[in-house]
């Protein structure tokens, strides 16, 4: 009876020293496997090739309050974009129209900006979002280029634990008397700040002047590794915002683009100059804006688009399309459905 007793303990022994060891392997495995997913940095280059085919959540976010120029993002907008083949989402916001008078952003506004960045992570889109339109800057840079930075450190430390398919765009399209000079002084300001609490975070630079392919010579790149290089490209203006009721004066309708040889070339040169630059400085780039507003024929529109992208991926640069649902857009909200052929002139399929 006692030999009986001795061997069931035994065995009852061996089998939880079985378990335990087993037990502790895994979590040695799960954390080692962890600690390699921590240590695992993509370079600018391979989370260039996150952003792949975008698009813009245009006229929203970045109108003086959500919905004054159209659009009101809606849940559904995220899985219809993410359905269509897009990888990622640039979400442009005028953070500047939602200041309290200390300089801190609304709370409200932030939880909503939140609430739509977390409805694209949902669906695994890459997310970009920046500052636009914040129009005293344009003016007055010496004056708000602080208060910039301050929205940054806001933004940056409120989404610090987010995953590395967020990048931040810290500011769209500088130009007027936020000259290049001002812009190669006042970005890595902001980039500091950003680096404090996203050390690894992928941030985006915008080329000065309007972010126009021309001004890429003049923007001065500091050295940091999670940098991507983004410009917009809306050649030939007179053809891309015809009839833009916000351009002054308003430029004559009518103007096509047929994607002659010297139209197509025409874009090559432009987009190798870009090139050049890029690869002199070993920067991934960007097109962060493209699209022929609505008041262009529909062929000139489709093969102008289609042109552009097929060149941005010549040239291995990333793409977002301007925008989803507005004036420039692929999307028909009242029809719920894409606008086509020009969607497929966008995406590739």
């Amino acid at each position: 009876m006692m030999r009986t007793c001795l061997k069931c303990f035994l065995i009852f022994f061996l089998f939880i020293t079985l378990l335990v060891t087993l037990s502790t392997q895994c979590q040695k495995t799960q954390g080692d496997e962890r600690a390699e997913k921590a240590q695992t940095i993509r370079t600018a280059f391979e989370y260039n090739e996150m952003i792949g085919k975008g698009i813009n959540m245009g006229n929203a976010l970045e109108a003086p309050v959500e919905g004054a120029w159209g659009v009101t993002i809606q849940d559904e907008y995220f899985k219809i974009i993410k359905d269509r083949g897009f990888d990622s989402l640039r979400i442009p916001i005028r953070w500047s129209a939602h200041l309290t008078e200390d300089k801190k952003i609304d709370d409200k506004f932030l939880e909503r900006v939140k609430y739509v960045v977390d409805k694209a992570l949902e669906l695994g889109l890459t997310v970009i979002i920046n500052c636009h339109h914040f129009e005293e800057l344009y003016q007055e840079p010496d004056v708000y280029g602080n208060v910039l930075v301050d929205i940054w450190k806001q933004v940056a430390s409120f989404f610090k634990e987010y995953p590395d398919n967020l990048f931040f765009e810290i500011y769209n399209e500088p130009a007027q008397n936020l000259t290049a000079d001002k812009w190669n002084e006042l970005y890595p300001k902001a980039l500091r700040v950003i680096r404090e609490s996203n050390p690894n975070r992928i941030v985006i630079i915008d080329v000065p002047n309007w972010a126009n392919y021309s001004a890429i010579r003049s923007l001065k790149l500091v050295n940091d590794a999670r940098i991507i290089v983004s410009f917009h490209y809306y050649e030939p203006f007179s053809f891309t915002h015809q009839g833009a009721e916000w351009v002054n004066p308003i430029l004559p309708v009518g103007v096509k683009w047929n994607g002659e040889e010297w139209e197509v070339n025409q874009i090559r040169n432009h987009f190798k100059y870009v090139s050049d630059w890029a690869k002199e400085k070993n920067a991934p780039i960007y097109l962060g804006e493209f699209g022929a507003y609505s008041k262009a024929d529909m062929d000139s529109r489709v093969k102008w688009t289609e042109t552009v992208r097929k060149m941005a991926e010549e040239f291995k640069f990333s793409y977002a399309y301007w925008e989803f649902c507005a004036g420039f857009g692929i999307y028909d909200r009242w029809a719920e459905s894409w606008i086509e052929p020009l969607t497929t002139a966008v995406v590739g399929r």
